[in-house]
């Protein structure tokens, strides 16, 4: 199905593609040995990607240019943490599982895998459509932040955060609600989304609160390269 716009697009690893699609053939062709161990290290690899593509080189720059400050630094080590638990508990999950049931999660995530150009040249990118009424509230606070319009960052970040909720459900909820994980599990699943994600929002919300002023620019064109409002030629 063609990705409808507007769209949040990150590049990942070019290898991932053909790897995930290579897998996803296995999967519908029931292979019998296991591809729980490769399913969940492509998954990680691509989850990992897309928070290294979003944030990671943003606050590693953001932190070169300031290395003192303590609210790059713990964003750094927050982005660190995430990646932590998602190489953790996304082995430890997919550990369990058939490949029956591997199968809808990786199909799913292959179809959110895409080449889009960057410069005119193809490149891989993971990309999800977002709500209009978002992609247009996202565009108006990059645009306040590129022009100085914006006192702060404070409703830039807020806007990020809902972009962030909104990736989810593709990224994080859907994968979850077809691995159909048993009471236990998913509640477990459940207390540790929660804990990051009010660890990510409290780091984005200080961040918003002390960005200084001449780094609005490089940040609104850095999360402007993810949004989409149009399919690139």
């Amino acid at each position: 199905m063609p990705l409808a716009v507007p769209l949040i697009a990150c590049r990942i690893s070019d290898s991932l593609p053909a790897e995930v699609a290579a897998l996803d053939s296995a999967l519908q062709q029931r292979v019998k040995e296991s591809q729980a161990a490769l399913a969940g290290k492509l998954i990680t690899d691509a989850s990992c990607d897309l928070i290294d593509a979003f944030f990671g080189q943003m606050m590693l720059s953001l932190q070169a240019q300031d290395p003192s400050s303590p609210v790059f630094r713990e964003a750094v080590a927050v982005i660190e943490d995430i990646k932590g638990k998602l190489r953790h508990y996304l082995g430890w999950v997919t550990g369990f599982f058939s490949n029956e049931r591997l199968a809808p999660v990786v199909s799913h995530y292959r179809s959110l895998m895409t080449t889009l150009p960057v410069a005119g040249v193809p490149q891989a990118h993971m990309a999800f459509s977002i709500s209009p009424a978002l992609a247009a509230e996202a565009k108006a606070s990059l645009d306040a932040l590129r022009d100085g319009s914006a006192p702060d960052a404070k409703a830039g970040i807020e806007v990020l955060i809902r972009v962030i909720d909104e990736a989810l459900e593709p990224l994080l909820y859907v994968p979850k609600q077809r691995m159909k994980f048993n009471f236990v599990v998913d509640k477990t699943l459940n207390g540790v989304i929660s804990v990051t994600l009010a660890l990510s929002n409290r780091s984005l919300r200080k961040l918003g609160q002390f960005l200084l002023f001449l780094l609005f620019v490089p940040v609104a064109n850095h999360l402007e390269s993810f949004l989409f409002q149009e399919m690139p030629r």
